[in-house]
């Protein structure tokens, strides 16, 4: 008997052709004939923007970026809240031929400066909050240069500071000489590597795996979707935005995460595309319930960057009358798996291979040896939009076998082919989705002079995943002087508020 995942399954290497247009040209065609749609929305003012005026903009912003002396492969950075500017912005950088350097605007302080210092990021888009907040740390990395997306800064106090009206000023940049080849993104998030360095993309990697989420979900209705992830984010990114937008669908950009604005906004906007972490859905539906709210709009939730409890899942369908399945990926691979809706019954599974993506389950120890059904091992990928590679060749080299990603995750594989997560072998942390590696926050503690040793670790905590703790050996000359307390401080100082450590113990030895 033929399982339902059989007829409707895609995966397979050989099944979908690379896409050899850069990703705005590749929006731009998808929009031909309807430019004047709506394309963004911004939730916290209704302000909708077409995709003319998108792409209008877009390319005056390229045009400012060349006027500062970005080239075709220049690194720019882009750290900015979800907005309607910043996809302006984003798509800015895109048609200018540069690389956007993908920086979680959340990121601050030294941790921030471990990410910029040393590579050749002259100029960036950001966020007005963000470059106020971290306008010394910016031109101490040798940032030069900043168009600031959403609005005037109070005063400029690092990086010469332009505004969009500067940008609208310039000269168009339509961007049709990027080749695919170029990278289109560069990330941090190295979750195999379990170190924050930079994560190579080219445009046809991420082209193509726009086009095979898009062929492989196959909606039969045009998403209007709700963008929470950050842009700086595989979910938020080609998950909540781009692959919506190339649908022909709009995104519903949202600053800060508020169920109660959330649920008005699905209510308001006829959002039917929900993507996002657990945690985000879970308090998105229990706030409908507990309102009395009766919304018809949503027709499919999709859930990433933790484990979905079954629970959760039925709290959504409650709420909403529609499946929450989920999608698996990682910042080297974009998404690699979809669970469809027709076996959105089945709990716990990350779902499928999508189009183009061929995996299987491996020996963790003995990766040429294959595990069967039911077994759990390492899920190994391939896919024509996996990274180009690490900044640095050696981790490169340890993150493949014979060609395939070892993506460091343990699966099981059922006999229908669905995938189930069973755990990790790398060193990560996740706190409400978001990835911490422990040796970054293991390296800045030891700046602290009275620390000689330093192992973080996660403590489990169901309500948010895990919680990241420190155990500290302390120099022989500060052990009666130096507190747990003083250590907290000095490291939570100097991290983004999902970084922040939840305790610090002082022990003998590690």
């Amino acid at each position: 008997m033929t399982e339902p995942w059989e007829s409707i399954s895609s995966g397979g290497l050989g099944e979908l052709e690379p896409v050899n247009e850069p990703i705005h040209l590749l929006l731009d065609r998808a929009w031909e004939g309807k430019e004047g749609s709506c394309a963004l929305i911004q939730l916290e003012s209704g302000a909708c923007v077409s995709w003319f005026s998108l792409r209008e903009t877009s390319k005056r912003i390229a045009g400012l970026l060349r006027s500062l002396g970005v080239t075709k492969g220049s690194q720019v950075l882009f750290a900015a809240f979800n907005s309607v500017e910043a996809v302006e912005g984003l798509l800015g950088i895109w048609r200018s031929g540069a690389t956007a350097v993908l920086v979680d605007p959340l990121t601050i302080s030294e941790d921030l400066l471990m990410q910029l210092e040393g590579r050749p990021i002259r100029v960036g888009v950001v966020s007005a909050a963000f470059y106020e907040r971290e306008a010394e740390t910016l031109a101490k990395a040798g940032v030069e240069a900043t168009l600031i997306v959403d609005r005037g800064v109070s005063r400029q106090q690092g990086p010469r500071a332009l505004t969009m009206d500067d940008a609208m000023a310039s000269d168009k940049v339509s961007g049709d000489d990027v080749s695919t080849n170029q990278r289109s993104v560069i990330m941090y998030y190295a979750g195999i590597a379990g170190r924050t360095m930079q994560v190579y993309h080219t445009h046809k990697a991420l082209s193509t795996a726009v086009k095979a989420l898009a062929e492989s979900m196959r909606l039969d209705y045009r998403p209007v979707s709700l963008v929470v992830a950050p842009l700086t984010h595989v979910l938020g990114l080609q998950v909540s935005t781009l692959t919506p937008l190339y649908m022909g669908g709009a995104a519903v950009m949202m600053q800060r995460w508020d169920e109660r604005a959330a649920a008005n906004a699905v209510d308001l906007y006829g959002i039917n595309f929900v993507s996002g972490a657990p945690i985000m859905h879970e308090s998105l539906a229990n706030e409908v319930l507990r309102r009395g709210l009766r919304i018809s709009s949503v027709r499919l939730g999709l859930s990433g960057g933790a484990p979905l409890r079954p629970e959760v899942q039925d709290l959504f369908l409650r709420a909403f009358g529609a499946p929450l399945v989920q999608f698996y990926g990682m910042t080297e691979s974009w998404v690699l798996t979809y669970q469809p809706v027709i076996v959105s019954d089945v709990k716990g599974t990350v779902g499928a291979p999508i189009k183009g993506v061929d995996v299987k389950v491996v020996d963790p120890e003995n990766p040429s040896v294959e595990r069967g059904p039911g077994e759990v091992g390492e899920l190994l990928a391939k896919a024509p939009w996996i990274m180009e590679g690490y900044e640095d060749p050696e981790d490169t080299a340890r993150a493949f076998y014979n060609g395939w990603l070892r993506t460091g995750d343990l699966m099981m594989m059922d006999s229908r082919g669905l995938l189930y997560f069973r755990g990790v072998r790398k060193r990560m942390i996740k706190y409400k989705a978001y990835p911490i590696f422990p040796r970054d926050l293991e390296l800045l503690l030891l700046k602290h002079p009275a620390v000689r040793q330093a192992y973080v670790y996660g403590e489990q905590d169901p309500s948010v995943g895990e919680r990241p703790v420190a155990k500290v050996v302390l120099k022989p000359e500060f052990r009666n002087s130096v507190s747990e307390e003083e250590l907290l401080k000095f490291i939570n100082s100097k991290v983004a508020f999902y970084k922040k450590l939840h305790r610090v113990y002082i022990v003998d030895s590690l």
